[in-house]
């Protein structure tokens, strides 16, 4: 009798445990604009997601020179993504894991880029 007490207790437990982990993760999105791209830029997503969640980033536009988005958990700074933008059309996805940190810190750096515009999506998920 007692083991299957414990056994429902386990099942139980795995079950509001599997629950967190499905319902912790909301889908957020942000997005963000830049006209002059060739100055840097910085963009804080602030979208409040469990700490397992991935990032997804889409970057779209037109750039007269190769430039570069840096993707970083905010506050430690540590680096997550680094997107390399070509000259031309842009169209770059990316997918990177977040974890423990509820900010995303988006930074753009120009490189020799002068001319153009893009667009940043993020999907957190």
């Amino acid at each position: 009798m007692k083991t299957e007490n414990k056994r429902y207790v386990g099942c139980g437990l795995f079950i509001s445990l599997l629950f967190i982990g499905i319902a912790g993760c909301s889908f957020e999105k942000g997005e963000f604009h830049i006209t002059d791209v060739s100055q840097k830029h910085y963009f804080t997503d602030s979208a409040s997601f469990h700490p397992s969640c991935c990032v997804a980033t889409t970057v779209t536009g037109t750039l007269d020179a190769p430039a570069v988005v840096v993707v970083q958990s905010y506050l430690i700074g540590g680096l997550n993504d680094s997107i390399h933008l070509p000259k031309g059309k842009v169209n770059v996805n990316s997918r990177q894991d977040h974890y423990w940190y509820r900010k995303i810190a988006i930074k753009y750096f120009p490189g020799e880029a002068k001319k153009g515009n893009l667009t940043i999506k993020t999907s957190i998920y």
